[in-house]
């Protein structure tokens, strides 16, 4: 869950890049094709961005590094023992409530969506259609404002002139013809994905003018048809859109749409303000997952004391040590097993910070849940000294990043082999596994 808030907040931040300069810089211009093709554009790249890594290893070429971590026989042999006391209390820690408000957010959006699909479908099936060019027209008496979805026209006849049902019939043909339908089931569901980010809901209420400006651009061929068609709109200014997910005529927009109309025409030079967005983009994906592994960047030092290192966890009622260094009976194998680190029990989503000043060598990015160490870090510390921290739930660092005792690097979780929220933790110094309690005093845990 910690990656997806990160994950989510990093898309934030681009849609709120891509809206600010569509709002200020594109918002008012004429080429409303293009307005629209960026919109889309806008959710797609926030969709994608916050998942590349940039990573340069300048150690890669020199294999004999000081850090490699063997995992033998070790996969099993750090399960940590919870009792049923401690999982009861994990299972409605913070992280359950999130889950779940989040999870109630998305079930409604897509409640909602498909209601409006069932909705649709259902008038259809349930009402003649007549067919005009590649539109199905549906005719039904209570339709104030003619609407569509595809090439799915419904309208009511009745209330419109024979002027005013040619119009509509052309601007709806465009909706169709572009296909404006597909824009707005896909912002339905990227809405459904980030429900909490208002910037969604400004970036759909942008689609939608744009979906209106592309029509109503299509419609108007001359100044004569201008006043006519604007007469048009204005005859109704008060209706509204029927469903999310179809396109109307007539809606609370007409007065940007005649005020759009009646403007003169955007040069062809103003597309190249497109370039101003890509310095600001490069540096939001380089400020992403942008770093570097640099051999210089560790101060080297020969020796640690004691004082120099910090527990990673930090101590509470709810946090223990649940398995110590040394031979212990192994939970599942049942024979006594030399166990490498010590486990931490702590509910999910505690925070995890670096015992000593480092930088971090390993960031396990694809593991398999459920299976080993799951989720990991190994950061160096100097003086030979590495520290392996295992089972997270999320990380707070990247690769390459030096790290100074006791920065956030983590939480706990139960990514690998676990029967509840620990942190497995390992040192080792000069290749060797040593006792974490010889260094960091966890008397208070």
């Amino acid at each position: 869950m910690t990656d997806f808030i990160l994950y989510s907040m990093k898309s934030g931040l681009c849609l709120a890049i891509f809206y600010g300069f569509y709002k200020f810089v594109l918002a008012k211009e004429t080429h409303v094709k293009r307005n629209r093709f960026y919109l889309i554009a806008a959710i797609l790249f926030s969709l994608v961005l916050p998942l590349i890594n940039f990573t340069i290893d300048y150690e890669e070429l020199a294999k004999a590094n000081q850090v490699v971590w063997e995992f033998e026989n070790s996969i099993e042999e750090h399960i940590v023992l919870v009792d049923l006391k401690s999982s009861q209390e994990t299972i409605f820690d913070s992280g359950f409530w999130i889950k779940l408000f989040y999870s109630l957010g998305v079930l409604t959006i897509l409640g909602r969506l498909i209601l409006n699909l069932v909705s649709l479908f259902k008038i259809i099936r349930a009402n003649e259609i007549k067919k005009e060019g590649d539109l199905n027209l549906i005719y039904l008496e209570q339709v104030n404002s003619p609407y569509s979805f595809f090439n799915y026209v419904f309208l009511n006849p009745s209330i419109l002139s024979k002027t005013e049902n040619k119009q509509i019939l052309l601007h709806e043909s465009i909706h169709s013809k572009q296909l404006h339908s597909i824009d707005l089931l896909i912002i339905e569901l990227v809405k459904a994905m980030f429900w909490f980010n208002p910037i969604i809901y400004l970036i759909k209420n942008a689609l939608v003018e744009v979906h209106e400006y592309c029509a109503d651009q299509a419609c108007v061929v001359d100044d004569t048809n201008k006043i006519g068609y604007q007469q048009c709109l204005l005859q109704h200014i008060e209706s509204k859109m029927n469903f999310n997910l179809t396109s109307a005529f007539k809606s609370s927009l007409t007065l940007k749409r005649i005020k759009m109309i009646t403007k003169s025409n955007t040069s062809v030079w103003a597309h190249l303000k497109l370039i101003l967005i890509l310095p600001v983009l490069i540096i939001s994906m380089l400020s992403f997952d942008y770093s570097e592994i640099k051999p210089d960047k560790l101060e080297n030092k020969t020796t640690f004391k004691r004082e120099d290192f910090t527990s990673p966890i930090k101590s509470s009622t709810k946090v223990r040590v649940t398995s110590p260094y040394g031979e212990r009976m192994h939970p599942i194998k049942k024979k006594m097993l030399f166990h490498k680190g010590i486990d931490i029990a702590a509910p999910k989503g505690t925070p995890i910070y670096a015992i000593a000043d480092g930088v971090v060598k390993k960031r396990q990015d694809n593991h398999i849940e459920g299976k080993s160490y799951g989720r990991f870090l190994i950061i160096e510390h100097g003086d030979n000294i590495v520290s392996l921290y295992s089972q997270m739930e999320g990380y707070a660092v990247k690769l390459g990043n030096k790290v100074n005792k006791g920065d956030l690097i983590g939480f706990v979780g139960t990514s690998g082999i676990s029967t509840g929220p620990h942190l497995h933790f390992e040192i080792r110094k000069s290749g060797k596994h040593v006792n974490p309690a010889d260094l960091i005093d966890f008397t208070n845990l």
